[in-house]
């Protein structure tokens, strides 16, 4: 061994004989020539490996290839499986679960998805998908480790020192293959001065861009589903089930017991049990009275402007609400009656009042309907016959003192609408004879002479000082006549989300239905009469301030009053369409966005399975160490191994990663910081 002295230094370098003998490579002289095309490049330091058996090329890539399945195989599993199955997930859900509404309900050019899961369930899954995401960037770092092994190799076997990192760029190398983020910056940085740096190989390059394509890919992720929770929202949605064929008798006619009736024998109708027994009778009796204060179990009154016109309602008769199940939308048939008043001129029927402080008032509206308002009625002791009034027309109804009314067949107050051919005692007359089916009127006419007290009425009611009604000298009483149009209706209607729409009526045919009510006002009756007219006359006085507010609830009180009666004989009718709504919260999820999350999500498992093959393929090689030495623990062992310590490990055997993790678990020695301020410090291994 040669030695050389210098000043305060003893250092010793290897002869030529020793380098010989040692087996190393002899250097030749330096050579400042570089046009010799097949010298391109420099000679290799690097010590061959004299403890090598003599093992074939092939075997030696096997063995090689079998140790990195593990290594490759990991990564790539965690790379593809998690996030497959994540985006796998989200995208199920709004698929199986989407919901295509009509374009009447939803418009085409909205570019969202609805599907029928909870908004937060979808949003909860795509949040993993930005979570996991991030997560991936050492992974895919580990499979690039490999090939950049392998170039490493390939470029220090041929001497290409080029391509062979400096100790400074080696170590931005290594901290970018762990993916330490402050080492990318750092790269970009050392990029950017050029001048002051040596050059960059690929290795370093194609390393950083791998990382930095990982950062994107992230970043793209975490957007997309911020995106996607930003714009996803919740809507209302029904799902409607149609029948083919309806199965629920949502709609309302007359029974057939009245329909089968025959009205012309006696010349009373249905609800008048005369002559024959209504098996029936408790229950229509019960629900007509159940009608009037609609307390009833199976339908219910409702009513409808179908002219926009105050006076104008139509009642017609629906299912109760209770007998509809939620959800549920028909159209059906039913009965309407509506009944449209308007008020006779005092002038008209020379009203006028007599007696004792004018509390009479005679009125002549024509030879069939005349009387004095405030007489009280002649009461019989015989319940099926009443005595002479002088004090009121033929055939009139007089419950009361304030109360007289009479049926007629036009609006002229003529001809009095005797159906069943009384006489003026409320007996059958054989000389007049009950109406055939073919002449009862739809409509019929009720002309009505009332009484209420001034106070009843709002203090600026029209009521109190048009010339249609009269008033006493002392403001305390208000007489009026009404003259009222009552028809019955075929009404059809769409009961949808528990409201009504598209209600149509058509006048009936005939009187037939009318007189299911009209016959069975008797002149003569245990109950006493209409005493409800009073009640009615009462709160039309104070439903408003105008005459036609007056009218119009006197005319709906009284529409309720006749489909009660009629409603008692009526019948379910089967829905002429039915369908069943399930009404529910949908995630309305924009594509977009989704369709982006999905795409990135799904270019994590293209890029590993990209890596794991070129990964795969510099496994074949024996690169094993070197990835081994690339990594913090290959680094850690190799600067705290003693190397100049005989028979030490990492100069025995050959290094893998698992060889270096399994040492470093095994070693039993400390690190130590070694040195003050003053002199600097460094690392320094203890026993």
């Amino acid at each position: 061994m040669a030695a050389r002295t210098y000043d305060n230094v003893n250092l010793q370098f290897p002869s030529n004989e020793d380098v010989r003998d040692s087996g190393i490579y002899t250097i030749p002289a330096f050579q400042n020539d570089f046009s010799h095309p097949e010298k391109a490049h420099r000679i290799s330091l690097i010590r061959p490996n004299v403890d090598d058996n003599h093992v074939g090329d092939d075997d030696m890539q096997a063995v090689a290839a079998k140790d990195h399945v593990q290594s490759i195989l990991t990564p790539t599993v965690i790379i593809c499986v998690p996030i497959v199955l994540l985006a796998g997930a989200l995208l199920a859900l709004v698929l199986i679960f989407r919901v295509n509404p009509k374009p009447v309900s939803q418009p085409a050019s909205d570019r969202k998805s609805e599907s029928n899961q909870p908004a937060a369930r979808l949003v909860f899954v795509a949040s993993f998908l930005s979570t996991v995401a991030p997560l991936l960037g050492s992974y895919i770092m580990a499979l690039i480790a490999l090939p950049v092994s392998r170039d490493l190799e390939v470029a220090s076997r041929n001497s290409e020192y080029l391509k062979l990192p400096t100790p400074y760029q080696m170590s931005l190398l290594i901290g970018i293959l762990v993916a330490a983020t402050e080492q990318l910056r750092t790269y970009f940085g050392y990029l950017l001065h050029r001048t002051e740096r040596a050059g960059i190989p690929r290795v370093l390059h194609r390393s950083a861009w791998m990382m930095t394509l990982t950062i994107a890919l992230a970043g793209a992720v975490s957007i997309s589903d911020a995106v996607l929770h930003y714009m996803t929202s919740t809507i209302e949605f029904d799902q409607v089930f149609v029948r083919a064929v309806p199965d629920r008798q949502f709609g309302r006619g007359v029974s057939e017991f009245c329909l089968d009736f025959d009205r012309e024998k006696v010349g009373l109708p249905c609800s008048v049990e005369f002559d024959f027994v209504d098996p029936n009778k408790n229950f229509e009796q019960t629900e007509a009275s159940r009608l009037v204060h609609n307390t009833s179990q199976t339908s219910t009154i409702r009513f409808a402007n179908l002219h926009d016109q105050p006076g104008s309602d139509i009642a017609y008769l629906t299912p109760s609400d209770q007998a509809i199940a939620t959800g549920t939308d028909f159209h059906a048939t039913t009965v309407g009656i509506s009944t449209m008043c308007e008020l006779v001129p005092a002038s008209s029927c020379s009203m006028a009042s007599w007696g004792p402080t004018d509390v009479y008032t005679n009125f002549t509206c024509s030879d069939m309907f005349h009387g004095t308002i405030g007489m009280p009625p002649n009461v019989s002791d015989v319940s099926s016959v009443r005595i002479p009034d002088a004090y009121r027309s033929f055939l009139m109804y007089k419950p009361a003192q304030n109360i007289m009314y009479t049926f007629f067949n036009d609006s002229s107050m003529k001809t009095v609408y005797n159906t069943v051919g009384y006489n003026d005692s409320g007996l059958f007359d054989l000389n007049i004879f009950p109406l055939n089916d073919s002449q009862l009127v739809n409509p019929f006419y009720l002309a009505l002479a009332g009484r209420t007290e001034y106070s009843s009425f709002e203090s600026d009611s029209e009521m109190l000082i048009t010339n249609d009604t009269k008033r006493d000298q002392y403001n305390s009483i208000v007489d009026f006549i009404v003259n009222c149009a009552v028809t019955s209706y075929d009404v059809s209607y769409t009961w949808f989300n528990q409201s009504l729409y598209n209600i149509s009526a058509i006048p009936t045919t005939n009187g037939s239905v009318l007189e299911i009510f009209h016959g069975s006002q008797l002149y003569s009756t245990v109950s006493g009469g209409s005493f409800d007219l009073q009640d009615f006359v009462d709160q039309s006085s104070m439903s408003g301030s105008t005459k036609e507010s007056f009218l119009g609830k006197f005319g709906s009180l009284y529409s309720s009053k006749v489909l009660a009666k009629i409603g008692g004989y009526s019948t379910n009718r089967m829905a002429l369409q039915q369908q069943h709504r399930e009404h529910m919260l949908l995630s309305k999820v924009p594509v977009v966005p989704l369709s982006l999350l999905i795409a990135w999500s799904f270019a994590y498992p293209i890029l590993g399975l990209v890596l794991a093959l070129q990964a795969y393929w510099a496994a074949q090689h024996n690169i094993k160490e070197i990835v081994a030495k690339l990594s913090l623990r290959g680094l850690s062992q190799a600067a705290f191994e003693d190397q100049t310590e005989a028979g030490s490990p990492a100069r025995s055997v050959r290094l893998s990663r698992e060889n270096v993790v399994q040492l470093s678990k095994q070693d039993t020695r400390r690190v130590l910081v070694d040195g003050n301020a003053t002199r600097g410090f460094e690392f320094r291994v203890v026993v």
